[in-house]
């Protein structure tokens, strides 16, 4: 399997409720997986055979951290 990764990090404010931690956590997870799409980071490996795996990281200042993946 080869992992194709983005990582994003937002800001967030240290009270913020669940829900905003919610939406930035989902746009920033969107973003990164756009990029990948975008950029075309798996096209190099198209038709190799191998199984790609793309991963994205959310990081709201230093404490919390989502991952999104698609296959």
């Amino acid at each position: 399997m080869l992992p194709l990764t983005e990582f994003k990090y937002k800001s967030c404010a240290p009270d913020a409720s669940g829900e905003e931690k919610r939406i930035i956590f989902d746009a920033a997870l969107g973003e990164a997986m756009e990029q990948i799409n975008s950029r075309g980071y798996a096209d190099k490996y198209e038709g190799s055979g191998k199984e790609i795996c793309k991963a994205a990281f959310a990081f709201l200042g230093r404490d919390n951290i989502e991952m999104r993946v698609e296959q």
